[in-house]
């Protein structure tokens, strides 16, 4: 009896021994099918982050209200601007279209400081004349130093449009270039990719007719907001945008130059 107490114990015990081992394996392979299920989320939400549309600002209304400005808008009054505008953009700078040389926009500090001040969403432009990508390198990365201890929540934008001479006909380095639609989208996506490596939403700023003849905005990454001008009664050209300026001959007792331009932002990309 005792024999046989003493082989059902060591057979027990050898069941709960392999009963244990089952179990450990068990364990074992949840623990590698969650590892593994681990890694590809993270493979994946990597991917995912790299081709995502970059966030943009998102405003309540369907369609906001706002203006841009450089030095030739001479002082703004930004806190009486509040509740009047939704938005602002400011010049950072821009390169001589004919020297080719960068400056800093005289008033660029002072309306970046007084629009957060007034806690206006505002984005930057840099005027560009850039007829290569080391050029439109050197825009982004200028506009990028300008903002650096600024917060813009809206895009750091290239402002892609020729220069005019004093009869109003097309003139300046940019347009001597005589950039291919490619050249310019490729000038275009470096100054953007500049911008969204550093973590800033980028845009570009063009005409409507640019926008559709000269630049191919198929081709720039997800999420580059895309600014129209236009003074027509609505866009002449059948691009998509997100913001329109319609008016360069919008008037605002705050601003005191005679003009300013006017603006809208869409909530869904028209």
């Amino acid at each position: 009896m005792a024999q046989k107490k003493r082989h059902t114990k060591a057979k027990s015990k050898k069941k709960k021994k392999q009963k244990n081992i089952k179990s450990k394996y068990i364990i074992a392979a949840i623990s590698l099918c969650l590892a593994l299920a681990i890694i590809v989320s993270v493979g994946v939400f990597t991917t995912s982050s790299r081709n995502k549309n970059v966030e943009i600002y998102e405003f309540s209304k369907e369609v906001s209200n706002g203006i841009d400005v450089s030095e030739h808008n001479g002082e703004i009054d930004w806190e009486s601007l509040k509740g009047k505008i939704d938005f602002a953009f400011i010049r950072v700078g821009y390169r001589g279209y004919i020297t080719g040389d960068i400056t800093e926009d005289l008033t660029a500090k002072d309306n970046i400081a007084a629009c957060e001040k007034a806690g206006i969403p505002y984005g930057v432009y840099f005027y560009s004349q850039a007829t290569n990508e080391t050029e439109a390198k050197e825009e982004a990365e200028f506009a990028l130093k300008a903002v650096k201890k600024a917060n813009p929540q809206l895009p750091i934008v290239i402002d892609f449009e020729y220069a005019a001479d004093d009869f109003g006909n097309h003139a300046g380095r940019l347009y001597d270039a005589k950039l291919s639609r490619n050249d310019a989208t490729d000038l275009i996506k470096t100054f953007c990719k500049t911008v969204t490596d550093k973590g800033k939403t980028a845009g570009v700023y063009a005409s409507s007719s640019v926008l559709a003849h000269k630049i191919n905005t198929k081709k720039l990454a997800d999420g580059t907001v895309i600014w129209a001008a236009d003074y027509n009664s609505e866009v002449s050209y059948d691009i998509s945008y997100n913001v329109w300026q319609y008016s360069k001959t919008g008037e605002l007792d705050a601003v005191s130059s005679k003009y300013v331009d006017m603006n809208y932002w869409y909530k869904e990309m028209q």
